[in-house]
């Protein structure tokens, strides 16, 4: 199972929540999630991180056996 990670970054105006293995910023709805305070970068890397995580296990829990219903 690979979870997206994330990580907070100091960008040039205000913080930016980026891809760890890309480095590319994150999007959100289509938007780049740079330019944020400190403390809402950091939120939203956690909330992305937890998200990730979940949608890995359903989709493990799906691939393990099609016929259940979620």
């Amino acid at each position: 199972m690979c979870i997206r990670r994330f990580t907070v970054r100091k960008a040039r105006k205000g913080w930016g929540v980026y891809c760890a293995h890309t480095g590319e910023p994150a999007r959100v709805n289509g938007r780049e999630q740079t330019g944020l305070s400190r403390e809402a970068a950091t939120e939203l890397a956690s909330s992305l991180k937890i998200l990730a995580y979940i949608q890995a296990e359903l989709d493990e829990r799906r691939a393990g056996n099609p016929h259940t219903l979620h």
